[in-house]
């Protein structure tokens, strides 16, 4: 049968557990466990306490998920940032080989190459061809 006194205890350790629940403390749910068996406590009371140990289970599930996802990005963080220095690393070697592979334009060594070839005999050979074969179409119909 239900008593005053049973109700009021079961709305005490209710109201103290849920609290203890809303700071994130799970370790009062077998007192709302107790409530829910409790076939002296109203059915009302138990039912309410039932609806609150539901919201618990579904919390410490979304906490369960909520800190295996953190460790995911935590991996996931520490495989960014050893691929990061790998890339770096890599980096410096092609910008090392990049330098080595420098090449700058020389305008005056340039020209002295050209007048070289141009100053050539087989150089002068092929102009004269050149002319000649320019000339040979020019005057065939």
């Amino acid at each position: 049968m239900d008593t005053p006194d049973k109700t009021q205890t079961a709305i005490k350790s209710l109201a103290t557990t849920c609290e203890a629940i809303a700071h994130g403390r799970f370790d009062d749910v077998d007192e709302l466990y107790d409530v829910v068996t409790n076939e002296g406590v109203p059915e009302d009371i138990r039912a309410l306490a039932e609806t609150f140990a539901g919201m618990v289970v579904q919390v410490e599930a979304r906490e369960f998920h909520a800190s295996q996802l953190i460790a995911d990005l935590t991996e996931t963080r520490r495989l960014l940032e050893a691929a990061e220095a790998k890339l770096k690393k890599e980096n410096a070697v092609l910008r090392t080989r990049l330098d080595k592979l420098d090449v700058t334009y020389d305008e005056k060594q340039a020209e002295l190459e050209i007048q070289q070839v141009t100053d050539s005999d087989y150089f002068r050979s092929l102009q004269s061809r050149a002319k000649s074969l320019r000339s040979k179409f020019k005057t065939d119909p």
